[in-house]
């Protein structure tokens, strides 16, 4: 089974995209993808948390922005629905997905490390900081070329930007600890809507909700926690 495991989709978009199974892009990658991948991972045994007590206990890392702190409370009338925007509110969505996703990992956290005492899966979220990476390239053409510029100049290199998500993930020091955030090296907190326990409740409820209306004849929905 996996050690560390490191959720990294994501994509920053324009406008909104439909797809497919009738969903925004960016939701259904930012977010719901991670869900389903962490889901599976653990039904299928890939993640398994009854281990021997001195294995080394599996770890999700969750990468996620700090651009989430202050984002709006969950909005479950059009949670999952296809809402059209555009380049003005492209930024604040990707923010706002950010806190959905820190809310899921936090509920995870909670529902896999129920003892309270012991960690038997480390789940932890990460900002890695601004990254010069390609998550801008559907941009439009001089918006790009612009933040192009910015990214060059100020944004590190993925090569810097990977540095404190290998220590998160396998650092001795996040040993047997669980719901922990870091902005770069630097421990913090998150929003605080992300540690209610009720928004957690009905985030989990309504992400199952969802997955099993696009998917009705999936293998494996909600974890067998």
């Amino acid at each position: 089974s996996l050690d560390s495991i490191i959720l990294n989709a994501g994509v920053a978009l324009p406008r909104a995209r439909k797809t497919d199974s009738g969903q925004e892009e960016m939701f259904l990658v930012n977010y719901l993808s991670n869900v389903m991948l962490s889901t599976l991972l653990l039904n299928r045994r890939i993640v398994s948390r009854n281990r021997d007590s001195k294995d080394i206990k599996p770890r999700f890392l969750f990468i996620s922005s700090d651009s989430h702190q202050g984002s709006s409370f969950i909005d479950y009338d059009e949670f999952g629905k296809y809402i059209d925007y555009g380049v003005n509110k492209g930024i604040s969505h990707y923010s706002y997905y950010k806190l959905i996703l820190n809310t899921y990992a936090t509920e995870l956290s909670r529902r896999l490390n129920k003892d309270g005492d012991e960690v038997e899966v480390g789940v932890n979220v990460i900002c890695p900081g601004p990254v010069h990476s390609g998550i801008i390239k559907e941009a439009p053409f001089l918006l790009r070329k612009v933040l192009g510029a910015i990214f060059w100049v100020i944004f590190r290199s993925p090569k810097k930007a990977a540095l404190p998500v290998v220590y998160m993930s396998i650092s001795p020091d996040y040993e047997g600890r669980t719901n922990a955030y870091q902005h770069m090296f630097k421990h913090k907190e998150m929003d605080e809507k992300v540690y209610l326990p009720e928004e957690g409740k009905k985030l989990w409820g309504k992400s199952y909700e969802l997955w099993d209306s696009i998917d009705p004849e999936a293998e494996i929905l909600s974890p067998k926690l």
